[in-house]
């Protein structure tokens, strides 16, 4: 089925494939069938040649549309031959980290607000997120997911700044929260074709 949906570049997802495969069945779980088979979709990607933590990468995003992860795992390798990938990658995973005990101590964070935000660095990488958002999320919706991900290299130096000069857990509560947000939103917008910290080593 896997290899049908990919090689034909069906588009059938594969949520509703899953459920249409349950119907009439009520109390089957189907969620243990999604995990057979990305298991199985992960076995397939690898003998495509395809690294381990490419097809990690990909999966972990838990695509729907299984018929264009091939195309995105050609555009996590695109990215990881450029220069600014590994720091990058290894930024995002410092990200994960932080706002995952950020939650976990009860911190709420959402959308950044530029007007919130004090130090030149965070505001050059606020500047810097939106206008490459901006270039990026036209390339994604015409499924130029290499394009994608390389327009975000511009953003390492960004970056190497913002956690240079910036300390993220402010005393001020407003500010503490900006930070976060702005965190999570490179985050979300680096993330959108595969979970880029799972290429950190």
């Amino acid at each position: 089925m896997i290899r049908i949906i990919v090689e034909r570049k069906l588009s059938l997802p594969l949520n509703e494939l899953v459920s249409a495969a349950f119907q009439g069945h009520k109390g089957k779980a189907d969620t243990d069938l999604i995990e057979f088979l990305f298991a199985r979709f992960e076995s397939y990607l690898k003998e495509q040649g395809f690294s381990t933590l490419q097809v990690d990468s990909v999966l972990a995003q838990r695509p729907v549309q299984l018929g264009i992860v091939p195309q995105q795992l050609e555009a996590v390798k695109a990215f990881q031959a450029l220069p600014e990938a590994e720091s990058l990658a290894a930024a995002n995973k410092r990200v994960a980290n932080i706002l995952r005990q950020a939650a976990e101590k009860g911190e709420s964070f959402a959308n950044a607000e530029r007007k919130e935000l004090k130090e030149a660095a965070e505001i050059s990488l606020f500047d810097a997120l939106q206008k490459a958002s901006a270039s990026a999320n036209q390339l994604f919706e015409r499924g130029d997911y290499a394009g994608y991900l390389k327009t975000f290299a511009v953003l390492k130096a960004p970056v190497d700044a913002f956690f240079d000069k910036v300390m993220v857990m402010a005393e001020q509560k407003a500010l503490r929260q900006n930070r976060l947000a702005l965190l999570s939103d490179l985050r979300k917008a680096m993330n959108r074709v595969a979970d880029i910290s799972r290429l950190a080593v």
